[in-house]
């Protein structure tokens, strides 16, 4: 039997290991469930698309982005009271203006479509690349649901952007009226339309970007292809309608999310589209039809990303 046998001691001073029974113990406090977890993941992506609850730097794009789509209703406003003040009538300069109800949307797209590169990526792509895929999915979330409630909180996040500034509008034009109520009821069969094309404007431009990002961690490649996306099909259209073949180009302006969207604008709110533009016969039942499309094939096509990307 050697010196240092099984059952010696270690001298004195030399480096030993403690053993500590911590034991364990199940939770036993309330489980919330999968509803709770949609719930949360669904707020979560709507404060990161604000860039609520990250670092400065997150914040600095959506900051940026919705001062600038308050800009012309803020504006309009300004000048409806003071054209109102010097005696020349609000509804005079209401009705000539270029920002009204039926403008704003067209007026922001630009800069909506530009928040929709900057932020998507930011909620499927992170999740992506710093791999926490299967921390979601190992919970009550099932892989619709982390889906769903990311699409969800963005999309909420784009309507916001194109809400607000409409509200301001509305409060604006009803507050410098000497008669309040006769100025609610002009401007209120306005709300309706308002909200129907605001829905379809996030609905169509958030689920879109969020495909766009849900194919790539990059962040760089997402912002290219969601570009890419919201400007190739007009690009393609109107080189088809100069070549000659004007109906194809036509029809083609549908797979435009612009185009389409430029069409439900002048559907719901019972105006013509430019003359200058080349799809302007296509009938309204087409662009309606096109966004629906879109939105559905959008979150269809997601979904099966998720239900299939190795976690």
């Amino acid at each position: 039997m050697t010196a240092r046998s099984a059952g010696a001691r270690a001298p004195a001073g030399s480096p030993a290991g403690s053993i500590y029974d911590l034991g364990y113990q199940r939770y036993e406090g309330q489980r919330l469930g999968r509803a709770a977890a949609i719930r949360s993941l669904y707020a979560h992506s709507l404060r990161s698309s604000f860039g609520i609850g990250r670092g400065g730097r997150a914040k600095i794009a959506p900051i940026i982005l919705g001062i600038i789509v308050l800009i012309p209703a803020v504006a309009i406003v300004a000048a409806m009271t003071i054209f109102a003040r010097f005696g020349g009538g609000e509804d005079g300069f209401a009705v000539q203006s270029p920002i009204r109800y039926d403008t704003y949307a067209g007026t922001i797209s630009t800069i909506v479509i530009i928040f929709c590169a900057a932020q998507a990526p930011e909620l499927f792509g992170r999740d992506q690349r710093h791999g926490v895929l299967s921390l979601y999915f190992a919970r009550a979330l099932r892989r619709s649901d982390y889906t769903l409630a990311r699409i969800g909180g963005f999309m909420t996040a784009v309507l916001l952007l194109e809400l607000v500034p409409q509200v301001v509008l509305f409060l604006g034009r009803v507050l410098i009226s000497t008669d309040i109520p006769a100025a609610v009821a002009d401007d209120l069969p306005k709300v309706g339309p308002v909200l129907a094309q605001s829905a379809l404007s996030a609905a169509v431009l958030g689920g879109l970007s969020m495909t766009v990002s849900a194919f790539t961690p990059r962040r760089a490649y997402a912002v290219a292809g969601i570009i890419a996306l919201f400007l190739i099909p007009n690009i393609v259209a109107g080189i088809v309608v100069g070549l000659g073949s004007s109906a194809l180009g036509t029809w083609l302006t549908l797979l435009s999310a612009t185009s389409v969207l430029d069409g439900t604008n002048a559907f719901l709110f019972d105006t013509s589209l430019g003359p200058d533009l080349f799809f302007v016969d296509l009938p309204n039942w087409a662009f309606l039809a096109a966004a629906a499309v879109g939105i559905a094939g959008s979150i269809a096509i997601t979904l099966r990303r998720f239900a299939r990307i190795t976690a």
